[in-house]
């Protein structure tokens, strides 16, 4: 399945996961499996902000998610899967989130 991901089949842009009433979606490139957005759609088509949740998010940016006006990516580009992982207030997620809490201060240390 990978292989066909890396060839481009299956892929769908932002647009097409929005008329499909897909709200989740992420990049198989992106390095962390609990990275996706989280669209917002109305009647069918999407909204002015995607949400970008991402367990290191509230680390490096201060808050989880962090909003992207949507003229700031390419909505019609077929790079993106459905999401199928752990939503933002589950255990698990959290538990990721968790792991990343203070990194960034060690490091200045």
């Amino acid at each position: 399945m990978r292989a066909k991901i890396l060839r481009g089949a299956g892929l769908i842009s932002l647009t097409e996961a929005a008329a499909k009433g897909i709200d989740r979606v992420r990049k198989p490139i992106w390095a962390s499996a609990e990275d996706h957005f989280k669209l917002d759609i109305f009647d069918g088509e999407l909204g002015p902000w995607i949400h970008l949740f991402a367990p290191f998010n509230k680390e490096c940016n201060g808050r989880d998610p962090f909003d992207i006006c949507v003229i700031q990516v390419d909505i019609g580009a077929p790079e993106y899967v459905p999401y199928a992982g752990p939503l933002p207030d589950s255990e698990p997620y959290r538990a990721k989130v968790a792991m990343y809490e203070g990194c960034l201060e060690e490091q200045c240390k």
